[in-house]
């Protein structure tokens, strides 16, 4: 079974917000979604531009379960 869904968020220097999704289990499939919209699919951290705002939802999966966090992020300062 997969464990509980961490999301953080990192501002670079250089101005890019990334976003990062952790979770235990095996075989884990990530998605993301930004305001409902669908982000690009598979990676456990994605990159996204330093204006962004709104509701940023990590999802997990394998064969056994699934789980998912959301949390509301503001621009970088």
């Amino acid at each position: 079974p997969i464990g509980s869904v961490e999301v953080s968020i990192i501002c670079s220097s250089s101005g890019v917000m990334r976003a990062s999704c952790s979770s235990e289990g095996d075989q884990l499939l990530y998605s993301w979604t930004l305001n409902g919209d669908s982000l690009m699919d598979g990676n456990s951290s994605i990159d996204l531009d330093e204006g962004t705002d709104g509701n940023i939802t990590c999802s997990v999966k394998n064969h056994i379960s699934h789980g998912q966090t959301a949390i509301n992020i503001k621009p970088c300062t």
